[in-house]
Parts: structure tokens; sequence; C-alpha cells
């Protein structure tokens, strides 16, 4: 495949002078609440004409009444990072993250016809691509087009192509960098094109400003039948970490439990959620014990 220098990414001059003034400026930082809300609300009018009043629902009402125009906007970036399961480790291949990360690709190819484009760089020998046959879950795999790359570099560049291109109905890519000049580049192409992006992370990266929705999954304790020990419905843990456009969450971050359903292959959020319920901490007290045992 082509490939593309890494200079390429590098932000013009009068970007790296200006974004020390503006971290420097006493009065920006000290900005009115109310003049943040209004510069927010601006923004969000301005990504929402771009990107045509697009949005796509998560098939979540408890999620989509915080998000713009109750979904995830298509013309934008979102990012999807993988959390600590609850013994309070980051699994090298948890497939939470993943499986939220296919889901919204299925919302997507859902709404518009056309290619999904899966851009990855292998993280080691045992690494494995995605499997078609769970993927179906989801969306067509016929539909998919999966690119694989060597470097980083290589990843943000087939993605910024993707989002160019006629026929493409959403990019996704895989990668355990952090490049803030790469994630300006999609997030204006994304903007520009109008398709959605995701960036989906295997662990939890430095935040960036440029996605408009971050998201964090973690693996969560599956309930069992009562009396019996058996493996149950899958079940995730979802932390809505960025919003830039919906309703703000200044006091806490919201985080909701989902299980996904094999029969109507859909998420539902369950009644125990994640604010410290004394049924999520039994079940997850469940779970340490059963991996122990």
């Amino acid at each position: 495949m082509s490939i593309i220098s890494p200079s390429a990414f590098a932000p013009p001059v009068a970007s790296r002078v200006a974004a020390p003034q503006a971290a420097n400026d006493p009065a920006a930082a000290s900005a009115p609440t109310s003049l943040r809300e209004k510069v927010r609300r601006l923004e969000r009018a301005h990504s929402v004409q771009r990107a045509g009043h697009a949005a796509v629902p998560t098939g979540l009402p408890a999620i989509d009444a915080l998000l713009p125009e109750g979904g995830l906007l298509t013309g934008a970036l979102h990012e999807v990072e993988a959390g600590a399961a609850p013994s309070g480790r980051v699994a090298a291949h948890d497939g939470a993250a993943l499986g939220f990360a296919a889901h919204l690709m299925g919302r997507f190819a859902a709404r518009t016809p056309g290619t999904l484009l899966w851009c990855r760089r292998p993280s080691g020998v045992f690494d494995a691509p995605p499997y078609a046959p769970a993927l179906a879950a989801w969306f067509d795999p016929a539909r998919l087009l999966v690119v694989t790359a060597r470097r980083d570099e290589d990843v943000f560049w087939a993605m910024e192509e993707g989002l160019r291109c006629p026929g493409i109905a959403a990019v996704l890519g895989e990668t355990r960098a952090a490049d803030a000049t790469a994630g300006r580049r999609l997030s204006l192409a994304a903007e520009k094109s109008g398709v959605p992006a995701l960036l989906l992370r295997p662990q939890p990266a430095p935040p960036q400003s440029v996605c408009v929705t971050r998201w964090r999954i973690a693996s969560a304790p599956s309930r069992s039948t009562p009396g019996l020990h058996d493996i149950g419905a899958p079940r995730w843990r979802l932390e809505l970490r960025r919003n830039r456009f919906g309703a703000p969450s200044t006091a806490e971050i919201p985080s909701w439990l989902v299980e996904w359903n094999d029969e109507t292959h859909c998420l539902a959020v369950v009644s125990e959620t994640l604010h410290g319920s004394t049924g999520a901490r039994f079940e997850e007290s469940l779970f340490e014990e059963r991996m122990v045992s």
C-alpha cells in the first residue's frame, strides 16, 4: 500500500505558535461559564449544519437523550477505548470495546449503503483480524473492506483517504497511537465528507479534544440464572467520557450497564446501573469469585 511521510502530519507553524499563547492566556482561562456555554452551542450548531443535521441513534434511548440531535453525528470523529475490567486490569484482547465499535458500525451501515472501511495495524504475532461470522451480528461482512498497515501513520492515512472516497459508509481505525494532528485531519475529513469516523483503541489513551464523543467500554459480569453457574448474556460497562455537542455532564461521567441479546441482535440498558448500586457490586463480586475459582 502507499505510505505517506509522517512529516505530512506535522501542524503548521502558525498553529504551533498559537497553541502555547492560548494556553497561557489568563483571559481565556477565566472566561465565564455563560460565555463557554454560548461558544459550545455555536460549535454544535456549526457541526450539525456541516453534517447535514445527520445523527444516527445508538439504539439506547437513555444514551441517545444526551447526544446531540439524539444520536452520533455522522460527519464527525468518535473514539472508543477499552476500559478496566472489574478486576482493575485492561485485558490485551478484551472484546467489549471492539463489540461496541462493531455495534456503532452496524448502526451507521443500516443508515447508509456502501462499504465499511476497517483500518488496522497488527499488534503482534498472535493478532487476529476481525472475525466475519462474529461481525455478522451487527452488519453484513460482505460490505467490509479491511486494510492492514505496518505503521500507525499508515492507518491514519488510510482512514483519511477512505473518508474522502465516495461509496464509503463509515471508517474505523484500530490504533494505539495518540496523534493529535492526525486526529484533527480525520475530524476535518469526516466533517467535510459527512462520513463517520471511529478510532478504536485497545487501551486507554491520552484524551484528545478533536473527537465529538469518547467512549470507554469494559466487560462486566453477566447475570446468571439463580441456583446455576451458567454464563449469561454478555454485558458491557459504557462510560461517556466526552460529549462535545451534547448535554454537558460536568458533575460526573455518565455510565450505563448494557446487555447484548443474541436473539434480537441489539443492546439494552439493564436495571442494575453502575452508579454504586448494591446489585452491581454484588454481581462484580460474584464475577471475581468465578475468576479466582
